[in-house]
């Protein structure tokens, strides 16, 4: 074990310290355009990345006995060129403001990568546009720390915020309904049809798809939704309250928030729809996943959409949150949608530089279950 002049050190980790990372979560806060806000894990920070990954690794940053930093390392069975591999995401990096600036980063690749490299050579990440402390490791090298992997941005990704607030007319052209367990394959073949064109989309199977959805939200069926055209199914998609596995609680809202929010509450009192939350209350989300539709076309996942906006907002949700590639024609699906977009750099990265090289991977049209992150 190495220990920094300032007595940090660091060691593999795992549920044992589960409370602590909570903690650590919930000392750090993050400020998007205006808004603070707490990504609470509760009450198990391993869950979503349990659920995602094949083998979860995870590295501890400490000074004395406390931690005060972590860092996750998820092995996942995903395509790449339209093929199974194994890749590594790297997410969850988190360290206390008190004991940033330490090289927790370029420490933690020794630990993260030295021996995982045996098991995969690719790896993504996602950095929220305008963490400049995350940003600036991207395509960064130190010659001392030799398993810092080579790393590119390679596509942005675009997080739909959609505002759930007065009722929406539907597509009458497309029959939208739950799915039931005979729809099953006919699902899973259009997801699968889906990815495999999307770089780090999962590869999955009618088995593996059903025993997820019992796991990820114990509702099973209920969450996925069908559109119908002439008695064929022509789209998917699962809309997923992560309430017991992830939370997302307003911690303040900046002074022009305050003033939309005061608004959008007499509109909300006026016209009945969700008020949004007060500060130190959780949002109410749903975040739309699994959707594919034939012949990628966005008018079926609009109308998928319509339908799950109108259910949500009888049972009062704040938001339903969608999100692609920035320029993947399927967005155009949320056009007809208020809300505001989150912007994140998606990252490859590997030992092998020859793997960034432009043409060596199909970068086009990556994939990100915005559920994961």
């Amino acid at each position: 074990m190495t220990i920094t002049p300032a007595g940090f050190y660091l060691k593999e980790i795992d549920r044992e310290w589960n409370g602590d990372m909570l903690r650590i979560l919930e000392e750090s806060p993050v400020e998007i355009k205006g808004l603070t806000i707490c990504f609470n894990r509760e009450p198990d920070i391993f869950a979503v990345p349990r659920l995602y990954s094949e083998h979860v690794k995870c590295v501890g940053f400490f000074k004395g006995d406390e931690l005060v930093g972590f860092a996750m390392l998820m092995f996942q069975n995903r395509y790449v060129n339209g093929e199974p591999r194994i890749v590594m995401y790297c997410g969850n990096v988190h360290v206390k403001e008190a004991s940033r600036h330490e090289g927790f980063v370029y420490r933690a690749s020794d630990h993260l990568f030295e021996e995982t490299y045996q098991q995969s050579d690719l790896g993504y990440a996602v950095v929220m546009k305008g963490n400049k402390a995350a940003e600036r490791f991207i395509g960064r090298r130190k010659p001392e720390y030799p398993n810092l992997p080579y790393s590119k941005t390679i596509s942005t990704l675009c997080a739909k915020n959609i505002w759930i607030m007065g009722r929406k007319k539907e597509n009458k052209k497309y029959q939208i309904r739950h799915a039931r367990l005979s729809d099953m394959d006919a699902v899973v073949a259009l997801l699968r049809e889906e990815f495999k064109k999307r770089l780090f989309a999962p590869v999955i199977d009618t088995a593996g798809f059903l025993e997820n959805l019992v796991e990820r939200s114990g509702r099973g069926l209920m969450d996925t939704y069908i559109a119908e055209k002439k008695g064929e199914i022509v789209g998917t998609c699962a809309a997923w309250d992560t309430g017991r596995l992830k939370q997302n609680r307003i911690v303040r809202y900046g002074l022009k928030l305050r003033w939309l929010k005061a608004f959008h509450s007499a509109a909300a009192g006026l016209f009945g729809f969700p008020h949004m939350p007060k500060e130190g209350e959780t949002v109410r989300d749903v975040t739309i996943s699994d959707y594919a539709v034939e012949g990628r076309n966005p008018e079926i996942l609009e109308a998928l959409l319509l339908r799950i906006y109108n259910e949500y907002q009888v049972k009062r949700y704040n938001l339903m949150i969608i999100g692609s590639c920035s320029h993947d024609p399927l967005l155009r699906a949320t056009r007809k949608f208020p809300g505001n977009s989150i912007l994140s750099s998606v990252v490859l990265f590997s030992k092998d530089a020859s793997f960034l090289a432009e043409g060596k991977i199909d970068t086009s049209l990556p994939y990100v279950d915005l559920v994961m992150l």
